[in-house]
């Protein structure tokens, strides 16, 4: 079928809910941008390169996306606003459950005396389970925390295929760091050989400075 501008759209190279990532074509050196119909699930098109512009051209040839679900990287959300200024950008699952893993993990370290609080029954009886968790919740130091949040989430993005420099590129992290720590099948073994805590003047406050840094 033709118009008085030319052939018509098949549809089959557009999607109004379209997901955009990256792709490795050789892991580690060469990266490509993945276009999906994500209602359908089909691919649509694979391009060299996951800069801005690549997206923003792609978008401006295939024009119909209402929402676009892309990662949380600069050039995409850069070159969606670029070639489809009126469609509405949304995080994919995975980031979202990454950020609403991350926001209830802080959250519970921020209110463990309230967890300690409700280890205690009615009758005034500790349920030890959850005392036991809720000290060592209070014992956690902030880069013990820290450590352990970066091995679930570098494990959380092995486990979905993406490779050492696709990770430490998505996290800010250092190429070695992201390999000890994929290297690593828990976290006590990136944490075995650190030096235990020592009582110090700063015990009395460290909640408050705890929560400033916060």
């Amino acid at each position: 079928m033709t118009d008085g501008d030319g052939p018509a759209r098949s549809g089959l190279d557009r999607s109004e809910l379209l997901g955009v990532d990256d792709v490795a074509t050789r892991r580690g050196q060469h990266y490509g941008t993945v276009f999906i119909d994500c209602e359908t699930g089909q691919p649509l098109d694979l391009l060299p390169g996951r800069d801005a512009a690549t997206l923003a051209n792609w978008l401006r040839e295939h024009p119909g996306s209402e929402i676009i679900c892309r990662d949380r990287a600069g050039a995409y959300a850069e070159g969606a606003r670029t070639g489809a200024p009126n469609a509405i950008q949304v995080a994919d699952r995975f980031h979202l459950w990454q950020n609403l893993g991350t926001a209830v993990e802080r959250s519970v370290r921020r209110h463990n005396n309230c967890l300690k609080s409700a280890a205690v029954s009615d009758e005034g009886l500790t349920n030890d389970a959850v005392a036991d968790h809720a000290d060592a919740e209070k014992e956690m130091s902030p880069i013990e925390a820290r450590i352990r949040e970066r091995h679930a989430t570098v494990h959380a993005l092995l486990a979905q295929g993406h490779g050492i420099c696709e990770i430490a590129r998505e996290l800010h992290m250092g190429g070695n760091t992201v390999r000890r720590t994929a290297r690593a099948e828990t976290p006590e073994q990136l944490l075995t050989g650190r030096r235990q805590p020592r009582p110090s003047q700063l015990d009395p406050y460290k909640a408050h400075l705890d929560k400033r840094w916060a």
